[in-house]
């Protein structure tokens, strides 16, 4: 009878505990889960983020270089149209000037606006210069000098030319006759104001001797120019004055005088024209 009871007894306690047991695990299955992050989770997360908004500027960056690249390409074009454009003009004022000369040479016929066809010519090559400084390119220094250069041998071959027709009329004319050499050094330019040195020499005495000062680069507007006699032959410089004539936009007659005959040697002045706007 006791072995009953004890058994009993173990029975009904072990199917409680087992009972229980159950019933704790349903209740944990049945409670709410909570998830958590854990510290690679959180740098994942946060490293995507990141990468997302530099693709978005990545992007609106690459716009703006295609942007500016265009906007670049259409000024560097515009640049390149504009010196076409001039240079074209200047081979037309060239073929003009040849054009005229030879009908006047060779037909006879007079050609008055032989010189104004020449100042335009100049007036072109000062625009052309101003065009390719307004530019950036690299042989920028090596143009300008070529433009120099040409502008100073049709200088020349106009000079030539003239002198050419003052013999035709003149027959004797000549070399002989020359009274006056010169040549002029510019040591400044800022575009709105040039100074320099002017070297003119006198070839045979003279009371009146006339020099061409030329700027380079033209101005926009006719200069007021000015000079000081710095060195000459004679020791009495005070009675030796250098008058410039009304200067034009490229050039300016210097008109020197004396009381007394000019002697001959060379005579330095230091000049300086400042825009008069």
């Amino acid at each position: 009878m006791m072995r009953h009871s004890i058994s009993a007894t173990l029975f009904i306690l072990s199917t409680s505990a087992a009972t229980g047991a159950m019933a704790q695990d349903a209740a944990i299955a049945a409670a709410p889960k909570l998830y958590s992050f854990d510290i690679f989770s959180l740098l994942s997360f946060g490293l995507t983020i990141t990468a997302l908004l530099l693709s978005f500027f990545m992007a609106w960056l690459s716009w703006q270089f295609y942007a500016k690249s265009v906007d670049a390409s259409e000024k560097t074009h515009e640049t390149v149209t504009k010196i076409e454009a001039l240079v074209g003009g200047v081979q037309s004022n060239i073929s003009e000037i040849v054009n005229r000369a030879v009908t006047h040479w060779v037909e006879g016929k007079e050609s008055s606006d032989l010189g104004e066809a020449s100042q335009d010519l100049m007036s072109k090559f000062g625009e052309l210069e101003e065009a390719i400084k307004a530019g950036s390119s690299i042989d920028q220094n090596e143009l300008l000098k070529d433009i120099k250069d040409l502008r100073a041998q049709m200088e020349a071959l106009s000079r030539t030319s003239r002198e050419m027709q003052i013999k035709t009329i003149f027959p004797r004319y000549g070399s002989e006759r020359k009274v006056v050499e010169a040549e002029q050094e510019i040591t400044s330019s800022d575009g709105s104001s040039q100074t320099g040195i002017l070297r003119v020499k006198i070839l045979h005495p003279t009371k009146i001797a006339t020099a061409t000062l030329r700027f380079d680069p033209a101005f926009a507007h006719p200069p007021k120019v000015t000079a000081e006699l710095v060195a000459s032959p004679s020791e009495d410089m005070s009675t030796i004055s250098a008058k410039p004539g009304s200067p034009s936009k490229g050039a300016c007659n210097f008109h020197i005088n004396s009381k007394s005959e000019l002697p001959k040697g060379e005579y330095t002045f230091e000049f300086k024209a400042v825009s008069a706007q």
